[in-house]
Formats: structure tokens, C-alpha cells, sequence
């Protein structure tokens, strides 16, 4: 999977359903005020979820957000995508509630 981050290093702090629903995260075992996470699942061979993943990494390979895209991994029969972006970037996204 991640060699930085496992899937339960992190805690749920929103839920939003735009691009078909996503997770905000935070880091359970370090201050992570600095950097906001995100998270998506899809299921294998659903193109309609893929394509909301493509644009909600839009949103956080956005011109001057400075995101990051990490290696998708596999968890329970689904793939995740694992993302973050930095705090003073967090508003540039559009992803804010």
C-alpha cells in the first residue's frame, strides 16, 4: 500500500458528497494542521466513479494549490485514492464546506 500513510492512520473529519462523495481526513498520530487530507473510493471498473475521481484531483492539482496525489491502494474490494493539499491552499480548491 503507502510507505507514509496506511489507510487507519487517518480520522474522518467530513463527509462531502460532491464528485460522488469523498472523505476530508486528519492524521490521528501527528498534528497535520499544515496539510488537509482526502480520500475516495471506487469500485473497480465503475467509470462513473473514476471520473469523478479525475475531477476531484483536479481540484487538488490545481494551478498553485501545490496538491499531491499519492499510489492508489486496495482496501476491502475497493481501490482509494489518497490525496492532500496544503492548508493555506485548502480554500483555492473549492473542496471547502
Amino acid at each position: 500500500m503507502l510507505d507514509e500513510y496506511q489507510h487507519d492512520d487517518f480520522e474522518v473529519v467530513r463527509e462531502d458528497t460532491r464528485f460522488g462523495g469523498f472523505e476530508e481526513l486528519k492524521l490521528r498520530r501527528e498534528n497535520s494542521a499544515h496539510t488537509r487530507f482526502f480520500r475516495k473510493a471506487i469500485t473497480p471498473e465503475n467509470n462513473d466513479e473514476f471520473d469523478d475521481l479525475m475531477e476531484l484531483e483536479k481540484r487538488v492539482m490545481k494551478d498553485g494549490c501545490s496538491g499531491a496525489l499519492y499510489p492508489m491502494y486496495t482496501r476491502n474490494g475497493r481501490r482509494w485514492a489518497l490525496m492532500s493539499v496544503p492548508a493555506e491552499n485548502y480554500t483555492s480548491t473549492g473542496l471547502s464546506p
